[in-house]
């Protein structure tokens, strides 16, 4: 059975949904992510990315210890 580009637009968008996760307790994790975008970029092309891609931006900063030796507060101070 061939599927048509609705169709199959409409299963991509369900599998994106389905595997991404969206909602309220998404913001708090976007607004982390383009602080922590700003402090290092100061650009707002790259929060407008990671804001898009705010959970594997994340998952990088902690992989390559942007926030080891007090980095995580200090992003955090700079804003408040």
């Amino acid at each position: 059975m061939k599927l048509s580009e609705s169709q199959r637009a409409q299963r991509a968008v369900v599998v994106v949904k389905k595997f991404y996760p969206s909602g309220w307790y998404m913001l708090p994790i976007n607004i982390l992510s383009v602080m922590v975008s700003w402090h290092f970029n100061q650009s707002i092309f790259w929060a407008i990315i990671h804001w898009i891609f705010a959970i594997p931006n994340l998952i990088y900063r902690l992989l390559i210890g942007s926030f080891k030796d007090g980095g995580f507060m200090e992003i955090i101070n700079s804003f408040i």
